[in-house]
């Protein structure tokens, strides 16, 4: 073997004169080629054509692939490695190696022009980073791949898949010897296949092949160089016939030597800086011999198109640790919460009264009582109708100060609707007659100002202590004059005049969680209008609900109250006791809304006695004459009568008790039938009434049973205005004209007419008359109560109460938003930067969306609870309803729409690993208030606009499902008619899920593992796909989540101010 490299060399050396002067010859590959026509194909010996060639098949002993191309055994065909074509794989490949089968063949002759970014003989080495732009990446189909995004041209000489190089030969005597056919040589690497391709080449014109096998990279660190080794156990090379060295014009061929001496092991390395070589045993001996060079010396360039991570070293960037973040967040919502916990504890605590801490300016102390100016009601032919229906009918009467007048009837007598009228409350209905206040016509708004009105059912905030219900009273109505202390003073003066002061550090207390008892909380109810020291106090039905021991109590104080401090007190009252009675001062006694009895409460039983009616000796006359109204309200029948025609006595049981339409009584309903003293009877007094059964076996059939019922169901259907108004029973008209022709009568109405008289001549006699009630309080108080600003302030810290001494739905919000959170950042924890990710980031939010719309619905109860307690305040004078609102909006509202996200939002925020950025953190938070802001006004709108909480819930339950329909998770808006996008617009749902996904993937790059590699995915392109906008954040995401809490809130108070109001 020795010999025949020796016998080689010395040829070589023999030839080499003529080797240079065929290096002056241009290589002509169509003649010196492996030529195809010079063999004879033909089978069994067959002569064939000269014009016809033979048929290139790569399995016939003739024919061959170049540079080591596969043969098919299928159609005998070459299959050409990367930059090689034509049939014998012999043909450069031009315009860049990313364009793989439809690149251009090089033309015979000519040079390749390479595409920018691409270099090389057949163009198969990156130059540039852009020139791997749309390069298909190893192993992914064509229709998955599309343009991948952060590739690159990695150089550092390494094998990741495929590497191609290409290299100037430097050693100096071969460059000598070829002075115009520059040498080059390419070299390319496969790491799946372990095999490496040598290709030798003059004037880009390739000489000789060769095939490194069993190939392995290696890739050596220094400290101020690299070094890219590969070993190849064995090598095979070929030459191309008639090319340079093979046989070109007919010079030196070393086509044996290449198949005989060349058989490896081969080493091609490359050394940063120093340029590269290539050993191999035979070619050593070869290039030492005759060039004095150990080895084949290179300058190489060399490139492979990757994506970023797929580089050698490269390691993708961990995602911020996050862990001292989320420590911070629970510490920080752990602190709010003890903190909040220690405000509530300490505020919410039972303080003492500072009753013995008040001192009174002298000047002050004196003005309390004076500032009280007596004051006399006197009315006449007082009427009122409703629908057509006359409810009250020429009441005529007078109340004078330090006395009580009570207003007596049956129940639907009119009793509740006359107090109203003297009121002057709003009435649904036509109002006639006159009222006057000593003897003076006032204004409705200066008459409010003198009076007091206490409703039947008591109105007050369940959480308040007793002295803090009654002191908010005197805070919002007192004049803004009087100070702080006078005020305080008279909270306890007033609690004190009605027996209360003991329980002032007690709590109202509702159904659920009692606290005072039912007369207390009625004489709370007092105070709080006693406390404003008004002229006139009107009270409807002070003793309904109480047993017989708080009801005198009551009607005690108030006795006290008019007859020490000198108040006109009206009231209502339906059927007292004896002894609650002889209290009375004046007496009014209606039934069916006519006037049965007016005039003082002594005289009573001897006007009774003077129409024939005289009481029972020891008889409560309270219950006597309601047993006579109620009597002669009934048309006595016999057993033959006829039935009752429908509308006359049983339309009375359709009757409302407000409007004051009476209740009759009929047939098979037990009557009380009363005997006078001077009738048949004269049997002991508790025999004076008994009850009779009236028959009803005689009433009629069953049939005439249903006729009955039948008529009197349609005669309820028909609208009143059809009905009209029935006639009065004999005897109760007997009554009323009995009255009216009585010299109680007289005398009230003379009364009236006096005081009307002595008004009018007070320009001549000021000192005979009284005293005009609105200039004097206006003289003594001042016209202002509290300012805007007082009302806000009293009204927010009564609402801040209201909430943390009810602290249930304020821990629900809390509590909840924190476990919440640990539980979407224990199922989203560490959401990471793919198509995966991305998902569940749209399902965190559309998920947190859904929490905050729907925990908004408890804010219903908000308003609902305190519709009454509004209207009735409001009606009262105590404030504004802009003040009542903005403080419900701020105490209310905020405290449970606001914190709750921000506790929420800090907690799963960080534990989620969202973008870990200070301005997309704080967009997150803003978003995710603004939505709960607008949500809750949304809500805040149906709780006042529905009085109904059942229906106000479905309403707002209904809104939240189209709101969710329409987020643009479910619907998605490409789908959308044109016509029907506008209802994206409208969800403040999509407006708050379109902020946060784009806040939050926006500029985020989803790298997404697939066939091995990481595909990069801009997360924007991926929203559009969606249907969300990509740059619609601020506009019109977050304006309209702005502008719809603006348009709900006004909304709300409008209605609130418009339609909100007591209607009696």
């Amino acid at each position: 073997m020795l010999s025949r490299r020796h016998s080689t060399l010395a040829l070589f050396s023999i030839l080499l004169p003529s080797l240079r002067a065929a290096a002056s010859t241009r290589n002509r590959t169509s003649g010196i080629t492996l030529n195809p026509y010079s063999y004879d194909l033909s089978p069994m010996g067959l002569s064939r054509p000269a014009e016809c060639p033979p048929c290139f098949n790569c399995q016939l002993d003739a024919f061959t692939c170049g540079n080591f191309g596969d043969c098919s055994a299928y159609d005998g065909q070459c299959k050409c490695p990367p930059g090689w074509a034509g049939i014998d794989c012999l043909t450069p490949q031009c315009d860049s190696l990313a364009d793989g089968e439809k690149r251009r063949q090089r033309e015979e002759g000519k040079q390749c022009e390479c595409k920018d970014g691409w270099g090389g003989v057949n163009c198969n080495v990156c130059m540039t980073d852009n020139a791997c732009v749309g390069f298909p990446l190893r192993d992914v189909p064509d229709d998955d791949a599309g343009d991948i995004g952060n590739m690159t041209c990695y150089k550092a000489g390494e094998t990741v898949f495929e590497n191609h190089q290409i290299c100037q030969v430097t050693n100096r005597k071969i460059l000598d010897m070829l002075p115009d056919r520059p040498p080059e040589v390419t070299f390319s690497c496969n790491k799946e296949s372990e095999t490496c391709q040598f290709q030798f080449w003059t004037a880009q014109v390739e000489s000789f092949y060769c095939s490194l096998s069993e190939c392995a990279s290696s890739l050596k660190h220094g400290n101020d160089y690299n070094t890219t080794m590969y070993d190849c156990q064995h090598i095979e090379c070929k030459c191309v016939p008639g090319r340079f060295i093979c046989g070109e014009n007919g010079s030196i061929d070393i086509t044996d030597f290449l198949k005989e001496d060349i058989v490896g092991p081969a080493k091609f390395s490359c050394r940063s800086n120093d340029g590269c070589r290539f050993e191999e045993p035979g070619m050593n001996d070869l290039i030492s011999t005759f060039f004095g060079d150990g080895y084949i010396t290179l300058d190489c360039q060399n490139g492979e198109c990757l994506h970023y991570s797929q580089v050698p070293g490269y390691t993708a960037p961990p995602k911020p640790d996050n862990s001292r973040f989320i420590a911070l967040s629970i510490a920080g919502a752990g602190l709010f919460v003890v903190a909040v916990s220690a405000v509530l504890w300490y505020a919410g605590r039972t303080h003492a009264g500072d009753f013995n801490k008040i001192r009174l300016p002298e000047n002050e102390s004196a003005k309390l009582m004076t500032d009280h100016v007596p004051a006399a009601l006197q009315f006449e032919h007082i009427s009122y109708s409703l629908g057509g229906r006359t409810i009250l009918e020429d009441i005529s009467g007078a109340a004078r100060p330090g006395q009580l007048l009570a207003i007596m009837g049956a129940s639907g007598a009119g009793k509740s609707t006359f107090l109203d009228i003297l009121a002057r409350k709003r009435k649904r209905g036509s109002v006639g007659g006159r009222i006057l206040v000593n003897g003076r016509e006032v204004l409705d708004a200066d008459f409010k100002k003198v009076t007091g009105f206490v409703d039947q059912e008591d109105t007050l905030m369940s959480t308040l202590t007793v002295y803090e219900t009654v002191l908010y009273s005197a805070l919002l109505r007192l004049p803004r004059e009087m100070s702080l202390e006078a005020k305080k003073f008279r909270t306890l003066e007033t609690m004190h005049e009605l027996g209360i002061l003991g329980i002032k550090d007690s709590r109202i207390g509702d159904s659920g969680h009692r606290s005072i008892s039912g007369g207390e909380k009625r004489r709370v109810s007092i105070a709080c209008e006693l406390v404003t020291s008004p002229s006139i106090l009107f009270l409807d039905e002070p003793t309904s609900g109480l047993d017989a021991f708080n009801a005198l109590s009551v009607i005690d104080s108030l006795v006290t109250l008019a007859r020490d401090y000198n108040r006109t007190v009206i009231f209502t009252i339906h059927q007292p006791r004896s002894n609650i009675v002889s209290l009375f001062d004046q007496l009014i006694v209606l039934a069916q809304g006519r006037l049965i009895y007016s005039g003082e409460a002594a005289k009573c039983p001897d006007y009774l006695q003077s129409i024939g009616h005289p009481c029972p000796i020891g008889f409560n006359i309270a219950d006597y004459m309601i047993d006579m109204t109620m009597q002669a309200s009934v048309e006595p029948r016999s057993l033959d009568s006829p039935l009752p025609e429908a509308g006359t006595s049983d339309d009375d049981h359709m009757r409302d008790e407000e409007r004051g339409v009476g209740v009759g009584r009929g047939p098979g309903v037990l009557s009380l039938s009363l005997r006078s003293s001077t009738g048949q009877s004269s049997t002991m007094a508790d025999e004076e009434t008994e009850l009779q059964t009236r028959a009803s076996s005689a009433a009629g059939t069953s049939s005439n049973f249903i006729k009955r019922k039948t008529s009197q169901l349609l005669e309820a259907l028909r609208p009143a205005s059809v009905r009209g108004d029935a006639p009065l029973p004999p005897k109760l008209a007997e009554l009323v004209d009995a009255f009216a022709r009585s010299e109680a009568a007289a005398a009230i109405r003379a009364e009236v007419e006096e005081a009307a008289r002595v008004s009018a001549a007070e320009a001549q006699d000021q000192l005979a008359a009284p005293p005009d009630v609105a200039l004097e309080n206006s003289l003594t108080r001042g016209r202002k109560r509290a300012s805007w600003g007082t009302q806000f302030r009293i009204l927010s810290g009564r609402a801040f109460k209201n909430l943390y001494r009810d602290p249930a739905l304020l821990t629900a919000h809390y509590v909840g938003s924190i476990l919440v959170a640990f539980v979407c950042g224990m199922f989203y924890h560490n959401v990471t930067n793919d198509i995966a990710g991305f998902q569940n980031r749209l399902g965190f939010f559309f998920f947190t969306l859904a929490l905050f719309g729907f925990s908004c619905l408890s804010s219903l109860g908000l308003f609902a609870n305190e519709r009454i307690l509004f209207m009735r305040e409001r009606a009262n004078g105590y404030y504004s309803s802009f003040t009542y609102f903005s403080s419900k909006v701020l105490f209310d509202i905020l405290p449970l729409r606001v914190i709750p996200p921000l506790v929420f939002g800090g907690i799963a925020y960080s534990f989620i690993g969202l973008v870990s950025t200070v301005p997309t953190f704080w967009k997150f938070m803003l978003t995710l208030v603004l939505f709960n802001l607008t949500t809750a006004s949304v809500i805040l709108l149906l709780s006042i606009a529905f009085a109904n909480t059942s229906v106000a819930s479905l309403v707002g339950t209904l809104i939240m499902l189209y709101n969710l329909l329409f987020t643009g998770l479910l619907i998605n808006r490409t789908s959308l008619h044109p016509a029907a996008r506008w209802l994206l617009t409208t969800s403040f749902f999509h407006a708050a899920f379109e902020a946060l996904a784009v806040n939050e993937l926006r500029y985020l790059q989803l790298k997404e593992s697939k066939y091995g590699v990481d595909i990069d995915v801009p997360a924007a392109t991926i929203l559009s796909t969606f249907g969300l906008r990509s740059q619609s954040f601020w506009w019109p995401n977050i304006s309209l989540l702005a502008i719809f809490f603006g348009a709900f809130t006004l909304i709300s108070f409008l209605i609130l101010h418009f339609y909100v109001k007591e209607k009696r």
